[in-house]
């Protein structure tokens, strides 16, 4: 059935009221948005209008914080056969999507949801969501990368510029960006000639690692 026809007979609005709210991205299908004309499966799949969940198959929202720890990968498989988040989670999770990805060598805070509309402002960037890492390095930090870092470093994608950069060790430093370039701190410290011997992100907008170790998850 197409979503507009299945909207107006569960809500009792117009064909063209529902594909109103398709074009402004307010209707999501198993957490990815709905866009014009498309066909849904009314008894199995989740759908979600205008930040309420349609039908009386609809799912009940499941959320996780995962700290991933380096060398996994934030996909549901791997062609080259490396280890992968899935791994690590129980059965009942293993049809959450991840918000966004974290480098195969970074570790930290991964967001896993089938909330279609919190995975979308998470990771959308005009939301601008807030992430936060711990960067350690091979030599000590001094001013002059802090400096850089507060300045912008170009990027072959333009500037690259952080939130906040402060000193938190002799080796470290936490920093807080909104971009997400791929790569993006580790290419900011090689430009600056540091080589960064580990990354942890330890906030994702409001959701924070708190005290999870590398494998654990906590269900919010």
């Amino acid at each position: 059935m197409r979503i507009n026809t299945y909207l107006a007979s569960q809500l009792g609005i117009s064909r063209r009221a529902a594909d109103r709210k398709i074009r402004e991205g307010k209707v999501f299908v198993d957490g990815e948005i709905a866009v014009l004309g498309q066909t849904v499966d009314i008894i199995g799949s989740e759908i979600i209008f205008d930040e309420t969940k349609v039908g009386k198959h609809a799912r009940v929202d499941t959320t996780i914080i995962l700290y991933k720890p380096s060398l996994y990968v934030t996909t549901r498989s791997d062609p080259q056969g490396r280890p992968t988040i899935m791994d690590l989670l129980p059965t009942d999770f293993q049809t959450l999507k991840p918000a966004g990805r974290l480098d195969y060598d970074s570790e930290g805070l991964v967001l896993l949801s089938n909330n279609g509309k919190l995975i979308y402002e998470t990771t959308h960037p005009k939301f601008g969501t807030e992430k936060e890492y711990d960067m350690h390095f091979s030599r000590p930090v001094t001013s002059d990368l802090l400096d850089a870092f507060d300045s912008g470093i170009q990027l072959s994608e333009g500037l690259a510029v952080v939130d906040r950069a402060q000193q938190k060790t002799e080796y470290g430093i936490q920093v807080v960006i909104h971009q997400g370039w791929n790569r993006q701190l580790r290419r900011m410290a090689l430009a600056c000639d540091y080589e960064v011997t580990r990354l942890i992100r330890t906030r994702l907008g409001m959701f924070t690692i708190n005290q999870l170790q590398p494998k654990e998850w906590v269900k919010l």
